[in-house]
């Protein structure tokens, strides 16, 4: 790896930190590496790096008190902040908040988004149909779909589909 990955590399984290979502910026973002005189095989690389990384999941990277409902503080880990985009994890917020679902099933479905994340952008869409695998009652999805902004019509999808 060449010294000009490395730095590129370095201004992606850089943006990552910010919150930045590097996949949907990538087009920006190359052209402002290349007017700095980064040549685009060297930007193509360092992009790959970022996103064909696979980062092993160990048991500790997400947390598990079972025994609780929703509601309860919860605070992302390190993967998780990584993977989550801000609209990602402010969802995350409003489901937890709600405090409809078992402890159980909102962490199921956050490492249901964890293993999509890896391989797709999340958006809300897809965040409901991890959470409508996981949770069986009719009352908690309208729930979940009356009272978050990002869900607001899913519910009636599902129920002409159905």
């Amino acid at each position: 790896m060449n010294k000009n990955i490395v730095e590129i590399l370095s201004v992606l984290i850089q943006k990552m930190i910010q919150d930045k979502d590097l996949s949907k910026q990538r087009e920006e973002i190359t052209v402002e590496l290349e007017d700095e005189g980064y040549t685009i095989e060297d930007i193509n690389e360092a992009f790959d790096i970022v996103f064909e990384e696979v980062i092993e999941l160990e048991e500790n990277d997400f947390y598990n008190d079972l025994e609780m409902t929703s509601g309860y503080n919860r605070v992302f880990t390190d993967i998780e902040k990584f993977y989550f985009n801000k609209e990602t994890k402010t969802i995350i917020y409003k489901l937890n908040n709600l405090a409809v679902l078992k402890a159980e099933e909102l962490e199921s479905i956050i490492q249901q988004m964890m293993y999509m994340g890896i391989g797709h952008d999340l958006e809300a869409d897809l965040i409901w149909e991890i959470i409508n695998e996981e949770v069986d009652s009719t009352e908690v999805m309208l729930k979940i779909a009356t009272e978050i902004e990002e869900f607001k019509g899913n519910f009636l999808k599902q129920e002409v589909v159905n």
